[in-house]
């Protein structure tokens, strides 16, 4: 009994010419079936690719070490948060003098009021005291001068003690906030 070998042909396609010689190989890369002819040529033309595309890939390469052998820390993160630093400074420093002016402004609307108000206020309390000294005085001359009236005078002097503590602890308070300033950084996926 003889086995016979069944042969396949080759799967070359020369500007739209099939060859007709059987094929004697097997193409790992395209999985075709060539003959010696077609796949020598088909090998050399591979090999040829594959050299054309290390060749470029190492260029890249190359291209790319040579990118990083020079790549410095950028100005982004050298300079530019200073300048940035230094406008937010100069920023708030005019908008600080603004308000500091605004401020002042108000704070000088204020005494003014108060000024008005408290003339008004210790004119009565010198006016009540006055009326006071007068009944004192007229108190004085009395040969018997009752309970009461003396109750009303120690009130009195105590309601003009107090008023004038209190204005001995008038003031006028400004609040101030220290400044915030975040940073951010934006490096390395660490």
């Amino acid at each position: 009994m003889t086995t016979t070998i069944e042969s396949k042909p080759c799967q070359a396609n020369d500007n739209g010419i099939n060859c007709e010689k059987d094929a004697r190989a097997k193409c790992f890369h395209c999985s075709r079936d060539l003959c010696l002819t077609h796949f020598t040529e088909h090998s050399q033309f591979i090999d040829s690719q594959t050299r054309t595309f290390l060749y470029s890939h190492e260029k890249i390469l190359n291209d790319l070490y040579n990118k990083f052998e020079f790549l410095s820390i950028s100005s982004r993160i050298l300079e530019y948060p200073f300048i940035q630093l230094e406008k937010w400074r100069t920023d708030a420093h005019q908008k600080l003098d603004q308000l500091a002016e605004q401020k002042r402004q108000e704070i000088q609307q204020k005494i003014s009021e108060y000024r008005i108000i408290f003339t008004e206020k210790t004119n009565e309390q010198k006016q009540k005291i006055e009326l006071l000294k007068k009944q004192l005085n007229n108190l004085s001359q009395q040969t018997h001068v009752a309970n009461k009236e003396i109750k009303y005078l120690e009130d009195k002097i105590n309601e003009t003690k107090i008023f004038l503590h209190s204005i001995e602890k008038h003031s006028i308070k400004v609040s101030t906030y220290a400044f915030f300033v975040n940073i951010r950084t934006n490096f390395f996926d660490l």
